[in-house]
């Protein structure tokens, strides 16, 4: 990127790089790593961080394993073997293997350690860092596996969490069957990448003099134009089968669904029956992205003020962005700092 950017009118000397999702995670391995972190000067992450249980790396042992046991499976088991193939024939065995991805290595070169070591160390890129996830990421029956009764959530609560459900229970409460929705969605959102998010949130601020800007996005999506369409996880639509049930109320916006307004593509879409409420978040957060590229602080002229967190807040600044955009403080930070001592990353 630096090699390169001023061909394009860019400055080598401010680099600002982003992602979501598995950008994201990039974003945070690319703060991390020895090989990278010296060359970027600010970081933007959409939903994800390179965190257990969201792909965090793994040692080069049980990379090697995991690696010699796909080779097998495919029929070409030596390092040979697989550099005789090309690319397409690579991506064609990958494909019927139906194996999903491949996760980042603890290999001493590009990730000497984890994230939380690494962080903890203060190795990590000195950058400024906003970043973020979305107020539903996953729909709850990503948890519940089935319907939002006391009974099902409770059962799957102490199945997840056979020692601690009650400290669950208490976190995402359950009192009616609207509420069991929404804290199934929270909880499936924090395990899913909710969580790994915040972490990395937590780890820069409590371990640089930088500042970290954390939003929650929220705006609803608007609803779709062609009812045979369904709304992709990762973004886009895909066709609904004539047989799927309608589609529940959403509670939250969901995964990937703020990629069109942060990059300024809502007049490119067509499935989504957009309103004048749905180019003003999109203008916002423009301009607060933008904001933050050129100066590495997200603030300017007609936009709520956003102040960073700090490592002393106990109950850090959060942007809400929504149709209109507000600064709030953290209310729900007790459910990750349970998850952290779940996960071990503490």
């Amino acid at each position: 990127m630096q090699k390169n950017i001023a061909a394009f009118g860019g400055d080598p000397n401010h680099v600002t790089i982003a992602g979501e999702s598995a950008g994201s995670i990039g974003v945070s391995q690319q703060m991390a790593s020895p090989l990278s972190k010296n060359l970027i000067h600010g970081a933007i992450g959409e939903s994800g961080a390179s965190i257990h249980p969201t792909m965090g790396p793994v040692s080069l042992e049980e990379a090697e394993k995991t690696g010699l046991e796909f080779a097998k499976k495919i029929g070409y088991p030596t390092l040979a073997e697989l550099r005789s193939l090309s690319t397409r024939e690579v991506y064609e065995l990958y494909n019927e293997s139906q194996r999903f991805g491949f996760p980042a290595v603890l290999d001493g070169y590009f990730l000497p350690k984890t994230l939380p070591q690494i962080f903890e160390n203060k190795e990590q890129a000195m950058v400024p860092l906003l970043l973020g996830w979305n107020s539903a990421e996953i729909p709850g029956m990503a948890f519940t596996q089935g319907s939002y009764t006391t009974e099902n959530y409770t059962n799957k609560v102490k199945e997840a969490y056979p020692k601690d459900f009650e400290k669950v229970l208490e976190l995402y409460p359950s009192d009616s069957e609207k509420e069991i929705e929404l804290s199934a969605t929270a909880l499936a959102s924090d395990r899913f990448i909710s969580y790994s998010t915040w972490k990395w949130f937590d780890l820069h601020r409590k371990n640089s003099d930088q500042p970290v800007y954390r939003y929650l996005y929220s705006k609803l999506r608007p609803p779709l134009v062609d009812n045979t369409r369904a709304s992709g996880l990762a973004g886009g639509t895909v066709e609904r089968g004539e047989d799927a049930p309608p589609a529940p109320k959403p509670v939250g916006a969901p995964h990937a669904c703020e990629i069109e307004y942060c990059m300024g593509n809502l007049h490119l879409v067509d499935d989504y029956a957009c309103t004048a409420d749905d180019f003003k978040v999109s203008a916002d957060m423009q301009n607060y992205f933008a904001n933050f590229i050129k100066t590495g602080n997200p603030n300017g002229e007609g936009l709520p003020q956003w102040d960073a967190a700090t490592g002393k807040d106990d109950t850090p600044p959060v942007m809400v962005i929504d149709t209109e955009s507000k600064l709030i403080d953290a209310k729900t930070d007790a459910r990750y700092e349970f998850l952290d001592n779940a996960y071990g990353n503490n």
